[in-house]
């Protein structure tokens, strides 16, 4: 038997009812007193009749509620909105998914994870995910700072999306600090700091090369600018 159809109000979870009293509660009260008030002073000022009073604060009731549902709909677009711009929503794909490459990770299987990136990077050139994957991968635990290197330069150089671009810049600082290499960390630091003028992280970076210049020529490099690991 095909299921009957549910009413609309049903459909709206807790949240959106808590959200639309709320809305009525510092809305449409308020909007009720006022208007109420407003037509009270033009009939006060002659320029409306008793009659025609009378009819305006039966209105307002409609008007209130039609003003806390508008309300209510701006902000469920809004928060959409938000969320669609946060994750790209129609622009960037989500990152693929590597269960084979993961399996083996998780098993402690660091080699032979890598090897499998390397073969779906052959087949998949243009896969920046798999390739700062496979980075972070020889880097954090095959100590192969030189590929991780290649690999992070590799999508700099040729990345699709802004997300591949920073989570690059960020391995190669990442890596830099690790190995202690100050005059390449310098380097990516001055570059993050000019790529990202202005923003939060753009910012950190900045700081974070003028404190390695004042420090010079001894103590340690900085921490990555975004606090974030290169892949996801």
């Amino acid at each position: 038997m095909p299921e009957p159809p549910r009413h609309a109000l049903k459909d709206i979870d807790a949240r959106d009812r808590a959200d639309l009293l709320r809305i009525a509660v510092w809305f449409g009260g308020p909007c009720l007193i006022l208007l109420t008030l407003l037509w009270f002073f033009f009939q006060r000022q002659g320029w409306i009749g008793t009659g025609v009073m009378v009819f305006l604060d039966i209105l307002n009731i409609p008007l209130a509620a039609i003003g806390t549902l508008a309300i209510n709909m701006l902000l469920g677009w809004a928060s959409a909105g938000l969320i669609n711009t946060i994750h790209a929503a129609g622009d960037i794909p989500p990152p693929p998914t590597y269960p084979r490459q993961d399996m083996l990770i998780v098993r402690g299987q660091y080699a032979e994870a890598a090897e499998y990136f390397r073969d779906h990077l052959t087949v998949e050139p243009t896969d920046h995910e798999a390739r700062l994957r496979l980075a972070d991968l020889l880097e954090k635990h095959l100590a192969d700072h030189a590929g991780a290197e290649r690999l992070y330069l590799e999508v700099r150089r040729t990345f699709t999306n802004p997300r591949e671009e920073m989570a690059a810049a960020n391995g190669l600082i990442d890596l830099y600090r690790k190995t202690g290499q100050r005059g390449r960390l310098k380097v990516e630091l001055a570059r993050f700091a000019g790529r990202y003028r202005g923003s939060p992280q753009g910012d950190e970076a900045a700081r974070a090369l003028r404190e390695m210049k004042e420090e010079d020529p001894g103590g340690g490099p900085p921490t990555t600018p975004t606090g974030a690991s290169p892949t996801r």
